[in-house]
């Protein structure tokens, strides 16, 4: 039998009560994982979007030329530029358009009001606006009802800006100039009334479109299409998920410790016990391994025994003497025993008996079964005797 499976059986028999309730765990956790992953579960809680909605609201604009240029002729509209030109384009077209989503539909009534609003303001550190004067007027309105997702609400304007300039300088005049900054804005404010995703709404919002007068030029900031949006979400329970590492881990788990308890029950029952003679050979050869280096393999003649023999019950306890004495151990395999040679006396330590392989033990069975054949059986020249005359002597 080989060491490695000697090893095995003594750590088997020595831990078996160990062993089996390492695998009993083995196979609850297995069951357990493989229980709440397949057949039970269980729920987790999502949040989960019920409704959202979105809305926009965007400025359009354009300019038409009123007087010829090498570059422009009269009557060619310029859209949506970034910057128009005060004597050649003073008047601003545009459209303010505002349009919504909604996930579970809607219907809103909209207000929209559009004024250029002329101003002097100043900010400071803080983001806190000073007003130091402020003038609106309106240029456009207009209500529609039953405006439904998806459906555009557009609100046409007209401005003189090149006059919007030269009125925003004449109202600072008249407040011997004040320190803040010469505004001169478009404003849409929508008012939005209704339902929307089943919900009621009744919110007002503001768009700004800037006009800076610069010289023979103005710009227009567009701050391009504006988003509002807003979504409602519910806490859900929903079945419980996991991933291919739990979902293949439990059962196999589990196989694991069925098939572990199936081999060690088989094993238990039907092995052969172990005997002393396996238990002390595996340690001794464990010990023959473990100082190697200290022992050579010689013959020490028995004729040479004249020093009295120590023997040793163990072969650390041999090599101790010699790590002691500044010997080298002997191993010799005729005599089946180690030995330290030593100026007063010799030490010795005889080999454990060698445990029988069962395949030496089958070998052994048949051949002492064929002997008791063949002492059994009669010979041939038994029974030439046998049959013989008998004579007298």
């Amino acid at each position: 039998m080989s060491e490695r499976r000697t090893r095995a059986r003594i750590l088997l028999t020595d831990n078996f009560e160990l062993v089996i309730l390492a695998l009993l765990v083995v196979a609850g956790i297995g069951g357990f994982v493989t229980y709440t992953t397949h057949v039970d579960p269980g729920t987790t809680t999502e949040e989960r979007q019920v409704s959202s909605w979105e809305s926009t609201g965007e400025f359009f604009h354009r300019a038409t030329v009123q007087n010829d240029t090498e570059v422009y002729a009269q009557g060619t509209v310029l859209h949506n530029q970034s910057v128009y030109f005060q004597q050649l384009t003073p008047e601003l077209d545009g459209v303010f358009a505002y349009e919504y989503t909604a996930s579970d539909g809607g219907n809103l009534s909209v207000e929209t009001d559009i004024t250029l609003r002329l101003q002097s303001v100043q900010a400071d550190t803080e983001g806190n606006d000073t007003v130091y004067w402020e003038t609106q007027d309106r240029l456009a309105a207009d209500t529609e009802a039953g405006i439904g997702p998806d459906e555009r609400v557009s609100v046409p304007f007209r401005v003189n800006v090149t006059d919007a300039g030269r009125r925003l300088a004449a109202i600072d005049e008249q407040f011997g100039g004040t320190p803040g900054v010469k505004q001169a804005l478009l404003v849409a404010e929508v008012t939005v009334s209704g339902t929307r995703n089943g919900s009621p709404v009744d919110r007002t919002r503001t768009y700004q479109l800037p006009l800076n007068s610069q010289g023979s030029v103005y710009r227009v900031d567009d701050p391009g299409t504006v988003v509002a949006s807003d979504s409602r979400t519910d806490q859900v329970s929903v079945p419980a998920e996991y991933g291919p590492l739990r979902l293949a881990g439990g059962p196999f788990l589990f196989l694991v410790g069925l098939a572990g308890l199936s081999a060690v029950g088989y094993y238990h029952r039907n092995a052969p016990p172990l005997t002393e003679t396996e238990r002390t050979w595996y340690d001794y050869r464990q010990t023959r391994a473990e100082f190697d280096e200290w022992i050579t393999t010689g013959r020490v003649p028995e004729e040479l025994s004249e020093h009295p023999i120590v023997t040793t019950a163990s072969l650390s306890g041999l090599v101790d003497v010699a790590i002691d004495t500044g010997e080298r151990v002997i191993e010799d395999e005729d005599r089946s025993a180690y030995f330290v040679l030593g100026e007063s006396h010799w030490y010795r330590y005889e080999m454990p008996p060698q445990p029988e392989r069962s395949d030496e033990k089958s070998s052994n069975d048949d051949d002492s079964g064929a002997q008791t054949d063949e002492d059994d059986a009669e010979t041939p020249s038994d029974i030439l005797d046998a049959s013989a005359p008998t004579r007298d002597r």
